[in-house]
């Protein structure tokens, strides 16, 4: 069994988590984890099953194991209680038929996390007043990251591809990691797969009616934009990141945890990473979202919620990188079910996709800039379509990353 070994550059900065919200190295356990999500919706995508993990679904019975007497051992596996993903990511009674492996990288800057405000403020049960917003951890990792993935038991070369598509699919469009919502852990890297050998696991594929991840149920698109010339400041104008680097909001406020961080800003920038995630999101959420009254009662479904009952949002906007061009570029993406709280879900990716195409949100979003950034690419599959692989066959098309 041969290790596979992918080089990869993080262009935003990757999340992994930790103790106390810390990160003080790339976790393994957060990037299987999102390993296992993006590869649990390309399954149900190609009409595979892939349990609920959260339910805890998939326990190994040897014993079934044992009767079985099917010839084909995934369908073996199925008969013993393991659902398709399980079988490689393992489950009770089952080990994950792999090892991840991944060399750690450096933080995204020294000193501490930058609140980067929504421009709301929040009253806390003791009365203290907070800044609401989106934070830029400082022990975030960036630079050049070499995963392994060591098989650990009999895997399939089916299997192995799978997992290499996945990736693919992560460093094209995705982000690896957590916290893909507030702009960390796009990638880019060069992965070797086929498509070719990619099959459905039906015949007839199922209708897509589940409300877990599937992959024929996301949007992709992605901008880029030039910085206008002869301003070096330009991105000290941009929504969140001016407070942000002055310490106050526009209305002269400075409630915690806002504090200045024009210097940590500068080096991020300087960097070629660009924080715009929040800026972007918050449109989308208070400005965009209310004129549209279709669509009130999905906000918490589509944006997600914090607290004990926190919902994870649907959409994902990634921070800009600078590529090796000059220019910048940033991706948009979701998962929208068809089947779920959100009506009409083709039309409201109709109506998100035109207003990113209109000039309000770059204004909200960039101020006096002039910044309008111009749409490289849009996908989506309405929910009349079953088959997957024409759609991924279009988003792997084309090399990934920044050029």
């Amino acid at each position: 069994m041969t290790m596979l070994e992918i080089t990869c550059k993080t262009l935003t900065p990757l999340w992994t988590g930790g103790v106390d919200q810390t990160s003080d190295r790339l976790h393994e356990t957060g990037l299987i984890g999102s390993l296992r999500w993006w590869y649990e919706a390309l399954v149900r995508g190609l009409g595979g099953y892939a349990c609920d993990p959260t339910e805890h679904e998939c326990q190994f019975d040897e014993d079934e194991y044992r009767k079985s007497k099917a010839n084909d051992e995934r369908q073996r596996l199925r008969e013993a209680g393991l659902c398709d993903v399980c079988q490689v990511f393992g489950a009770t009674g089952w080990g994950r038929k792999f090892r991840l492996i991944a060399t750690d990288t450096e933080r995204l800057f020294a000193g501490q996390n930058i609140l980067i405000p929504s421009g709301r403020v929040h009253r806390t049960k003791k009365g203290d007043v907070r800044a609401g917003g989106w934070f830029l951890f400082s022990d975030s990792r960036l630079g050049e990251i070499l995963l392994k993935i060591q098989p650990i038991r009999e895997i399939t070369q089916e299997e192995l591809n799978r997992l290499k598509v996945t990736l693919a699919l992560i460093a094209h469009w995705g982000t690896f990691g957590a916290k893909g919502a507030s702009g960390y852990g796009v990638i880019d890297g060069a992965i070797d797969f086929s498509l070719d050998t990619l099959s459905h696991f039906l015949q007839n594929l199922p209708p897509r009616n589940s409300e877990l991840p599937d992959l024929r149920d996301f949007f992709f698109t992605k901008f880029e934009f030039t910085p206008p010339a002869g301003n070096q400041n330009w991105w000290q104008s941009i929504q969140g990141i001016q407070e942000a680097f002055s310490g106050k909001l526009r209305n002269g406020t400075a409630p915690q945890p806002l504090r200045r961080a024009n210097k940590e800003l500068t080096q991020v920038v300087d960097g070629g990473i660009l924080p715009i995630a929040p800026a972007i999101r918050n449109w989308l959420r208070y400005t965009w979202l209310p004129t549209k009254s279709q669509y009130k009662n999905a906000e918490a479904y589509i944006f997600g919620t914090a607290g004990e009952n926190s919902i994870g949002s649907k959409i994902q906007v990634s921070y800009a990188y600078r590529r090796q061009d000059g220019k910048w570029e940033f991706h948009i993406w979701g998962w929208l079910p068809c089947q779920g709280k959100l009506q009409a879900r083709d039309k409201f990716l109709d109506d998100l996709k035109n207003a990113l195409n209109g000039s309000a949100i770059w204004w909200a979003v960039f101020g006096a800039s002039g910044i309008t950034p111009k749409k490289l690419a849009w996908y989506s599959l309405p929910c009349n379509a079953k088959d997957l692989l024409p759609f991924l066959t279009e988003l792997l098309k084309e090399p990934g990353g920044a050029q």
